[in-house]
């Protein structure tokens, strides 16, 4: 497997011991700790919860203990900021003017992001920092631009279009559309990238490296005696574990709870509404969490919706609400061919608290 455009291995293992993929993120906590492929020094954190995001938060903040550099971009007080050694404190979406937003839909649009106040405290906008700290390391040539405006100027000359074009058409400039299926098929064309031009269910290419062309199924282990699976999803009213803190959303849901079969409520003498909490197969523990009794699940199963239980005092509404998904989660499975991590691995005990 060719290495990356570097000609370097990657930490993450993608090229390496993954055949594709973007980033496994997952996978760069080990070598932060261990320095093996290569030593990793410093982190920068945009935008991201890492003690939320990456599976078994203890191994993360290990991993962040032995960097020499941690900065952390954010509009808020996450768990993870407080281990990082520089703040950024970036301005919110109302307070910035940001990059264009490009669909690419089958009616593609370009949109633009313009801000409806001035930032308030001290805060600046991402394309603010990534300009400041790029001039200050020599790479000028990659921002002679004077400001936001400027940039987008330029972009949007590509397209034919600028700034004032589209705010006379309301912000959103419809593009010419990009062919479907049905396009396709009246060209007489194949829409696939394939050798063959079909939908391959055997695939040449992961055979060529190694691995199974088609999908074996694997059976995955069964909870232990006493545990249930734990799964966890989203809500309609939050955005992964970023939005728990903001007044109308958290007043909407203010926490997470933990569904329960009916008849597995019933054995562990659990009624609607009690609190109790997590213990996952390795004594990882988080909550208290409200139980939810529901014929909605399976009975060897729990749910709950991912983004709650922040360690965080500076996010007063939030701040130890629920419970963490995340923290429970101290095993994964890896995709051997992108590197992406199944995470519903993982299983937990109820115990019920005052």
């Amino acid at each position: 497997m060719p290495p990356g455009p570097t000609g370097k291995t990657r930490a993450d293992g993608i090229r390496d011991r993954f055949l594709r993929g973007s980033t496994a993120m997952q996978e760069l906590i080990e070598p932060m700790i261990t320095g093996k492929p290569y030593p990793i020094k410093g982190l920068v954190v945009y935008g991201s919860n890492l003690l939320h995001t990456i599976p078994n938060p203890a191994r993360t903040i290990e991993a962040l203990k032995k960097l020499d550099l941690v900065v952390v971009i954010d509009v808020l007080p996450q768990d993870h900021v407080a281990w990082a050694d520089v703040v950024l404190p970036e301005s919110s979406y109302l307070e910035r003017d940001d990059e264009l937003w490009a669909c690419s839909h089958k009616t593609p649009y370009i949109a633009l992001r313009e801000k409806s106040m001035e930032p308030v405290a001290n805060t600046r906008p991402g394309w603010w920092m990534a300009r400041e700290l790029g001039l200050r390391l020599g790479l000028d040539v990659y921002f002679d631009w004077p400001d936001i405006n400027a940039y987008l100027e330029r972009r949007l000359g590509t397209a034919g279009l600028s700034v004032a074009k589209l705010r006379e058409m309301g912000g959103i400039a419809v593009q010419p559309g990009k062919p479907y299926l049905d396009d396709y098929l009246k060209e007489n064309k194949s829409p696939f990238t394939t050798a063959s031009g079909k939908i391959e269910l055997y695939s040449d290419a992961l055979a060529k490296s190694g691995h199974a062309p088609l999908p074996n199924y694997e059976p995955t282990p069964e909870p232990p005696a006493g545990y249930f699976r734990l799964l966890y999803g989203r809500s309609p009213v939050h955005t992964f574990s970023r939005t728990q803190n903001a007044p109308v959303l958290n007043e909407l849901m203010p926490e997470n709870e933990v569904w329960l079969a009916t008849k597995a409520a019933a054995t562990l003498g659990l009624k609607n509404g009690d609190r109790v909490m997590l213990e996952n197969q390795d004594k990882a523990r988080s909550g208290p969490v409200r139980v939810k009794v529901t014929e909605r699940i399976r009975t060897d199963a729990v749910y709950m919706v991912h983004g709650f239980g922040h360690n965080a005092p500076g996010m007063k509404r939030a701040h130890g609400r629920g419970a963490s998904d995340a923290a429970l989660q101290t095993r994964y499975a890896l995709d051997p061919i992108c590197g992406g991590a199944g995470m519903r691995v993982n299983f937990v005990k109820l115990t019920k608290v005052g």
